[in-house]
């Protein structure tokens, strides 16, 4: 021994064990501590530990096949076994293979009053539900799962208590084995429903005949799930393991399959892990990037070494050389050109034949050009990104000519990162020239990333159409916002032209990337008169730079065709520019008309632009994204964020849901909002605190707001309700827009800080979450209109994609009836299943009478509401306010548990 102490080496139980006066070795680091610390000086270990030893490990093979099974023993007896065989052998109470061959099950004891019992022995403590057994002795919760440390009982009190345990019934311990899996690297008990150790990160090794091949699209999905991940069509009987042949047939049919096997692994570049009450720490986007490029890399490399080992070059089987790529419906194809798919060294480029194929050069805006699909919005997007180079370089991952054709491509999508795998196969005319997008000086990044887009979103014919904010959206990841230059008269908005400029050239000078749309949204575009000034309506341009030029307000714009320029007030040939300095006007001179990029006068960009998009794309930015499913109804639990500020932050909220393009997407968005509070101080009276920012209510595919954090915990509740499914039965939403899929509909919430904040998602044990919030916006936003003294009604109508009612009373000893009519609105859903309801509001209670949900975003909605009430003594039913058979009723329609949650009075909390 070190230090020249002597020591003894004695024999306990058939281990070694090392004694040393007043001294003890730390198992974990071996440095010998004084006798009398009780945990090591310098790793902090408790002295006493449950680490595994060498003599806990079985090495006289011979012996181990002699051994008799453990299933030949007594179940309680072989649980008992399997609880303790990793416990180290200074454990005195460790039971021997002999004593338990030998031993019969104390009916009186299951395992997990066994543990409990043990906790007291020992410094440290096992978690009861994931198995974690090193939380220390003053944890009160375990420090993997946050599960509660369970009391200690003595002895005597779990023989008072105990009963004997029916042998037919599997106990936890057997029950947890039959549900879960061992990680092969740390031997961490994970659900069998990981597909990842939530410990270590080992990815689950799934033998083939456990796996399943999906029918449509030929994923191979591991056998917990339901339906596929990858096409989301459902696990279906002929969906057999291995064996399914390939939608798309090539020659390269060891590349299918090695990909069908790679598919299946989690990786945090294919999309946010799903953690259910997860606490974690946002990350600096430039991390989260590094470390996604890595793990990207590595799946490339994998892909590129077996196509050399077999010879191939790379198809992509989950998004074919076939018109089902090219088409929503191959029937009904968009393009009558023929198409044909080449790889880049068959591609002709009439006008650069003497330059070679390369990724990327030097991205310019003006290398962009559009070809027969109509994604405007998208290249627009693209446009403005490339005027930062590093900015394409993110995006493609694969930064140079890949010899095997595999290229990869970093995306947002809906909220979440995603890295998606393409080859080079690009679809091209019969004389060999790209028929979509394509990049001069012969560089790929453009037709790349608009594949990797395209099969993002199905096909390429789901490109078409669109505004700018969702291309910066996927392409970025960061938050953005859309600036409308014509006001809403359905949000009760109104334009102020100073303002929207003061903030342009902030965001000018944040370096924000930002897009406009022409002539679309409520604007009624003369085709005619855009045409003569050079503008294209329904159309996206990318906006380049903003400057006050001696008075003068210009916005700087290129049309992603590269040609077709504005030709009116500071065009190019404008006699405006001789008006100003000649200093000036060399600054801010355009590139030229063969480029399509022009400047504009700020007032006729309001006069011809309905909106500008913004994204606030900031590296140094700290991110975090959860994901959550929305209820259906009030026996589904409400989901929320919590969110802890530390120091007083800069923070961008956003929701997102799932887009409307492709065939497998939602083609009927329910209504988005966003809701922040204070967490609450009294839990037991209200789910809720203070209200402290919004986003607003409206039918797209995000929403957000921004707000500056104080120090403190807080709730971040999303909600949505025009899929709402009350108990009566099928919703109008359902039947009118033939709703047939009943799944919850999934969000992702976002979160961009200046500093780094924690995150908690996926709270759902708090039942009137959603009426207490509702309740808190609308006291809050809502406009007040008092009934009686006493008795106040609260709506959020203007601008909320619907309306949203809430009643007060609190009148002293009196309850109101109050009923609601809303019979003459139109495309307007309920969550009360009827448009016409009647209830008793009980003495100082608040009620959510009735929400209203814009139904078809396409079509305008109208809200008409009527409120009559009375007062009455004490809390009586409707009586004459009900039907004859529900006289006796306090509110109708009825509220049960489907509507509880949302619509069941509150008791007034202030």
């Amino acid at each position: 021994m070190a230090h020249g102490v002597a020591s003894v080496v004695e024999i306990a139980n058939g281990c070694v064990v090392s004694v040393t006066p007043a001294q003890w070795e730390c198992q974990r680091c071996t440095l010998l501590n004084s006798d009398h610390l009780h945990r090591c000086q310098v790793c902090e270990s408790p002295r006493k530990m449950r680490l595994p030893t060498l003599s806990d490990v079985e090495t006289d093979l011979t012996h181990a096949a002699r051994r008799p099974k453990m299933s030949n023993l007594p179940s309680t007896v072989t649980t008992q076994a399997h609880s303790h065989q990793n416990s180290n052998c200074n454990n005195n109470n460790s039971l021997s293979e002999t004593s338990l061959a030998n031993s019969t099950a104390p009916p009186a004891l299951d395992i997990a009053d066994l543990q409990i019992v043990k906790q007291e022995e020992t410094e440290e403590w096992q978690c009861l539900s994931c198995t974690f057994s090193c939380n220390p002795s003053f944890a009160k919760t375990c420090e993997t799962c946050g599960i509660e440390k369970p009391s200690t009982l003595r002895v005597a009190d779990l023989e008072q208590e105990s009963h004997k345990r029916d042998s037919n019934v599997p106990n936890s311990t057997e029950m947890s084995a039959r549900n879960s899996w061992n990680c092969p690297k740390c031997t961490f008990a994970n659900s069998d429903t990981s597909v990842e150790c939530g410990m270590c990160g080992q990815v689950r090794s799934v033998s083939a005949s456990e796996t399943w091949s999906c029918s449509h699209c030929t994923l191979e999905n591991l056998p917990s799930d339901l339906i596929c991940s990858a096409c989301q069509r459902p696990k279906t009987n002929t969906s057999n393991s291995h064996g399914s042949s390939s939608a798309f047939t090539h020659p390269s049919s060891s590349t299918s399959s090695f990909m069908a096997t790679l598919s299946k692994r989690p990786s945090h570049c294919n999309g946010f892990q799903e953690r259910q009450n997860h606490l974690h720490e946002s990350s600096l986007v430039e991390d989260i990037r590094k470390i996604e490029e890595k793990e990207a890399c590595e799946l490339r490399m994998a892909i590129i070494e077996h196509c050399k080992t077999y010879g191939d070059l790379f198809v992509d089987d989950q998004f074919p050389p076939a018109p089902k790529s090219l088409f929503q419906d191959p029937k009904v194809p968009f393009c009558e050109h023929q198409i044909w798919w080449r790889r880049p060294h068959q591609i002709i480029s009439r006008t650069e034949m003497n330059l070679p194929w390369v990724v990327c050069r030097t991205p310019l805006p003006e290398d962009i050009s559009q070809g027969t699909l109509g994604n405007c919005w998208f290249l627009s997007a693209l446009a403005v990104l490339a005027e930062k180079r590093h900015l394409v370089e993110h995006l493609v991952l694969t930064d140079s000519i890949s010899k095997e054709g595999v290229y990869q491509v970093r995306l947002c999508k809906d909220g979440l990162w995603k890295t998606v795998i393409i080859d080079d196969l690009l679809p091209c005319y019969f004389n060999g020239e790209l028929i979509f997008s394509k990049a001069r000086r012969k560089q790929l990044w453009v037709p790349l990333i608009e594949k990797a887009m395209a099969k993002l979103h199905g096909s390429y014919e789901s490109l078409v159409a669109g505004k700018c904010i969702e291309g910066l959206s996927t392409l970025t990841g960061a938050p953005c916002e859309s600036i409308s230059l014509q006001g809403d008269g359905t949000r009760g908005e109104e334009t102020c032209p100073d303002v929207i400029w003061a903030k342009l050239l902030s965001c000018r000078d944040l370096k924000f990337l930002m897009g406009a749309s022409c002539g679309g949204g409520t604007m009624r575009a003369n085709n005619e008169e855009f045409n003569q000034m050079g503008l294209r309506a329904r159309h996206a341009y990318s906006i380049l730079d903003v400057q006050d030029l001696e008075g003068n307000k210009l916005i700087q714009l290129r049309n992603p065709w590269g040609r077709f320029s504005w030709n009116g007030k500071w065009s190019d040939n404008s006699p405006a520019w001789q008006k100003v300095s000649k200093e000036g006007r060399n600054r801010l001179i355009a590139r030229g008309v063969e480029h399509g990029v022009f400047w504009m006068e700020f007032s006729d960009l309001v006069r011809y632009f309905d909106s500008i998009d913004i994204c606030k794309i900031r590296p140094d930015w700290h991110e975090s994204r959860v994901t959550g499913l929305f209820p259906c109804h009030g026996l589904q639990p409400a989901q929320a964020v919590k969110l802890k500020v530390l120091e007083t932050t800069d923070v961008d909220l956003c929701l997102f849901q799932q887009g409307s393009r492709g065939e497998s997407a939602t083609k009927h968005p329910v209504d988005l909002c966003l809701v922040v509070l204070q967490e609450t101080k009294h839990p037991q009276q209200t789910s809720v605190g203070r209200l402290v920012t919004h986003s607003p209510r409206q039918l797209h595919g995000c929403v957000g707001c921004n707000h500056i954090f104080s120090p403190g915990e807080y709730l971040l509740v999303p909600f949505a309700f025009g899929h709402w499914n009350s108990e009566l039965g099928e919703l109008i939403y359902f039947r009118v827009t033939k709703f047939t899929d009943t799944k919850q509909p999934s969000y992702v919430v976002s979160v961009h800080s200046a500093k780094q904040v924690t995150v908690r998602d996926s709270l759902c044990d708090r039942q009137y979450l959603l009426a207490d919030t509702l309740i808190q916006l609308a006291v809050t936003k809502g406009s007040r209109e008092q009934l009686r003294p006493g008795v106040m009604a609260y709506t959020l109508m203007s601008g909320w994609a619907g309306s949203i009612f809430v009643v007060e009373n609190v009148l002293p000893g009196q309850a109101v009836h109050v009923r609601c009519d809303c019979s003459q609105s139109s495309n307007v859903v309920s969550t009360r299943g009827t448009l016409e309801t009647r209830d008793v509001v009980p003495s100082y209670h608040r009620q959510v009478i009735m929400i209203l949900s814009h139904m078809e975003r396409s079509q305008p909605y109208h809200v008409s509401r009527r409120l009559i009430h009375r007062t009455v003594r004490s809390y009586q039913p409707l009586m004459d306010w009900a039907p004859d058979q529900l006289r006796q009723a306090f509110h109708f329609p009825e509220i049960s548990p489907h509507t509880g949650p949302l619509h069941a009075p509150r008791l007034v909390v202030d």
